[in-house]
């Protein structure tokens, strides 16, 4: 059995803390490769992650979690509709908008080049032909070359700093 690091959900780099219950030798076994992977657990995180696992402490850290993704979630999906781009599915479980560029001037409505006059601008999208499966090429065609992901995952002010640079961008071709 192994309890979930729930560290890693709380956005606490570096606390990486998790324990597993077996019988011994696996236990030695796992401690064995761990210390080569990584060099070994870190002790005084060990003591001090048992505070997070107390119920109460869970759910707040979860409440505050669900609110501040939840506010960025709502600039960034107002700001990318301003923009003139389309969330056909709003987030509900994710820090990323898949958004549709379909309505962007040429060439931005492709993800690729959006994409590409983003680095511009020092901000990065991800195009949306990265996600499309599409094995043995059995399609001619891009189902997602009109989408790209956004993330809102960063602190607010990383979130606007890169919706104002995709606005730049945006405003800089619908003047061309």
């Amino acid at each position: 059995m192994c309890i979930r690091d729930r560290t890693k959900n709380w956005r606490y780099p570096g606390w990486r803390i998790s324990w597993t219950l077996g019988p011994k030798e696996v236990i030695h076994a796992i401690a064995s490769a761990g210390s080569f992977l990584d060099g070994g657990a870190n002790n005084p995180f060990q003591n001090e992650v048992l505070g997070l696992l107390e119920p109460e402490c869970v759910l707040q850290e979860t409440v505050a979690i669900q609110t501040a993704f939840r506010a960025k979630r709502d600039y960034t999906l107002d700001r990318l509709y301003k923009m003139g781009i389309l969330v056909e599915v709003e987030p509900a479980g994710t820090f990323y908008v898949w958004a549709n560029l379909s309505q962007l001037p040429p060439p931005l409505n492709d993800g690729i080049q959006f994409f590409e006059a983003g680095l511009e601008e020092k901000v990065i999208t991800v195009p949306g032909v990265f996600f499309d499966v599409n094995p043995e090429k059995r399609r001619t065609y891009a189902r997602y070359r009109h989408y790209c992901r956004i993330s809102f995952g960063p602190e607010m002010e990383v979130v606007a700093r890169g919706l104002d640079a995709l606005e730049r961008v945006i405003a800089r071709h619908r003047k061309e």
